[in-house]
């Protein structure tokens, strides 16, 4: 009579011959992901891993793999295709179930890890078909590519702008200061005074230099 040790030997054997079957199915859907036997094949893999592990009380592993199931019946119906997305939620879906077979084969138990996310994911592949996941994708990659083409314009603007203010800069002509007229001084020596208005450093206004020039100043006046 077989034991609930040797039950479970012969469950997780089954289970990765099934598993090791199932990646290679997953991997000719790539290429034909309308194939109904594919397809067929994958979801009872899934199914039988299913059964036995809520047979044998492991709930983690039956959650996880009752979940999938409800994804491949909806691919193997025709009621969505399989897609990237969805065939990366199934391939993760088996990561997972490998990893609940060696805690229960180490002896561990079906381990501490919770697949929480992983279930969330492939209840939301089966409301979208992993459609609004490729759409956000496309979108997040068109945002990006925009915002570059705004920078690299942004920049050449920057660029642009400083040329322009060197070249305003370099073509300018320097401002020339204006020579002041030196102040008159007075000469005496006689009965008037005379004004002198001296010869050093003064500009006439066509640039030429102007003779001195004296002023008279009557005294009397």
């Amino acid at each position: 009579m077989e034991t609930e040790d040797d039950i479970v030997k012969e469950f997780l054997v089954e289970s990765y011959e099934n598993l090791d079957r199932l990646d290679q199915d997953l991997l000719a859907l790539e290429e034909a992901p309308d194939n109904r036997d594919k397809l067929s094949s994958v979801f009872r893999a899934i199914h039988t891993i299913k059964g036995t592990s809520g047979f044998l009380a492991f709930n983690k592993l039956e959650h996880v793999t009752h979940v999938g199931e409800s994804l491949l019946v909806m691919l193997r119906d025709g009621k969505m295709r399989l897609n990237g997305v969805i065939a990366n939620g199934l391939l993760a879906m088996v990561d997972a179930v490998r990893k609940i077979m060696a805690n229960i084969e180490s002896g561990a138990g079906e381990g501490d890890a919770e697949y929480a996310d992983l279930i969330a994911t492939l209840e939301r592949l089966q409301v979208t078909g992993g459609i609004e996941e490729t759409g956000s994708v496309a979108e997040s990659t068109e945002a990006q590519r925009v915002s570059e083409v705004l920078e690299t314009i942004a920049a050449q603007v920057a660029e642009d702008t400083a040329c322009e203010t060197v070249a305003v800069a370099v073509a300018a002509p320097p401002k020339r200061a204006r020579a002041k007229s030196p102040k008159p001084r007075k000469k005496s020596g006689g009965d008037d005074d005379t004004l002198v208005v001296p010869q050093e450093n003064f500009i006439s206004e066509r640039g030429g230099v102007s003779p001195p020039v004296s002023s008279p100043i009557n005294r009397g006046a």
